[in-house]
């Protein structure tokens, strides 16, 4: 029944187009009938002469052709049910859910994420079940690891977030997306390096990043589109209060304990493509991710924050479940509401309101992380939801918390 609720989906969807091929086909025959009819009267009299010599056959031998007739019509209009009924079968049922999802999530809203790193990974792995007029804005100052390395070798972007992104998007099985996230081995001249971000940069070399971001996509049938948020070559350098400059997202990450201040080491001009995704946004969602490593560095590039406030699309901010240890260490809620307010007031902030196990949140103190308390308040911009999965680590939950967005 759910398949045949669907089939019928996609009929309602095509009735235009098939009513305009049948309105076609009457305008052709009537200028059939117009402008060639007279040069095959022959023809049709030859036709119309035979068919009135069956007409004058005697009602037995017309019963046993029409028996005939009848027979033929009924076996092919039952090889065709079967060609149809095989067609959408077990052996073609990904194609089938593929139309069909493709159809319905094409007329979802359109979203526009803002962030980086694993929380917008997790964020995006849900969403595209909602729709996938999804528009990621990631961060392009990751200086660590592969993406390192190969910025400063081959001049593209720092390809890591991006292609987590990209991944995130795409509807195949995980055992198939996570192939471009495999790593070289050590002892190896590609150690560190991902299949993805190696083969982002072989893409750019041809063309551009963003042709190979653009082909990428294309390859993993992407619901939704990664942007980088600039593409110019910039570093986001971040000052503690006792005044230690902290050059990089990795140094940021790993030592950026007391941050200050933050900025970028030039001014960086906002992606065209980013700037046209938040104009026709229904929902700008900031967050989840590292605050000042992840999340931050996108609001510092030139008239993105402009462009955010000038949208009329409804602004969310993510709040984190977890702080980080050094990067927001010892934030309560307040903490990251006013971190994100420094650039632009949100209109709804969602926050994680489901405890967790004592145990848990013992092992993730040894490491310096602590769970984030929601803020407690009768304001309705301020929205508490159930938004974690603590079966393995305490992080946001995929389904719930798209579900919780797209509820906005």
């Amino acid at each position: 029944m759910n398949r045949l609720n669907k089939a019928l989906f996609l009929t309602s969807n095509l009735k235009l187009w098939i009513i305009g091929i049948v309105l076609s086909m009457i305008l052709v025959f009537i200028a059939f009938f117009i402008g060639f009819l007279t040069y095959f009267n022959k023809l049709s009299t030859i036709i119309l002469s035979k068919f009135n010599a069956l007409l004058d056959l005697n009602v037995s031998a017309r019963a046993f052709i029409a028996v005939i007739l009848i027979i033929l019509a009924g076996i092919i209009i039952l090889f065709s049910i079967y060609k149809i009924y095989k067609f959408f079968s077990n052996a073609n049922k990904d194609l089938f859910e593929n139309v069909y999802l493709d159809s319905t999530l094409s007329k979802g809203k359109k979203i526009v994420t803002i962030g980086g790193g694993t929380g917008q990974y997790t964020l995006l792995n849900g969403l595209k079940e909602h729709t996938s007029n999804i528009t990621a804005v990631v961060t392009t100052m990751d200086s660590a690891g592969s993406s390192q390395l190969l910025k400063t070798e081959f001049g593209v972007l720092p390809p890591g977030d991006l292609r987590n992104c990209i991944i995130a998007l795409s509807p195949f099985k995980d055992d198939l997306r996570m192939i471009f996230n495999k790593r070289f081995g050590k002892n190896t001249s590609l150690q560190g390096h991902t299949i993805g971000n190696l083969l982002l940069t072989r893409l750019a070399q041809d063309s551009d990043f963003e042709t190979a971001i653009e082909t990428m996509q294309t390859l993993l049938r992407c619901r939704g589109k990664v942007l980088p948020v600039t593409l110019d070559n910039v570093e986001v350098i971040a000052i503690s209060k006792d005044g230690q400059k902290y050059f990089g997202e990795h140094e940021i990450d790993t030592k950026g304990l007391n941050i200050k201040d933050i900025f970028l080491n030039q001014e960086a001009k906002l992606n065209p493509k980013v700037k046209e995704a938040i104009k026709d946004a229904d929902l700008i969602v900031v967050g989840p991710g590292s605050l000042y490593s992840s999340v931050i560095p996108n609001l510092l590039v030139n008239d993105i924050v402009k462009e955010i406030k000038k949208s009329k699309a409804k602004k969310v901010y993510v709040m984190n479940v977890m702080t980080q240890y050094p990067e927001t260490h010892g934030f309560k809620a307040l903490d990251f509401i006013a971190g994100i307010k420094k650039y632009f007031d949100p209109d709804y902030i969602l926050m994680n309101n489901t405890k967790v196990s004592g145990d848990k949140l013992k092992n993730y103190a040894a490491e310096k992380k602590f769970f984030v308390e929601p803020l407690q308040t009768q304001d309705k911009k301020y929205i508490c939801a159930d938004l974690i999965n603590d079966r393995v680590a305490i992080r946001h939950d995929s389904k719930k918390l798209a579900e919780a967005i797209y509820r906005l």
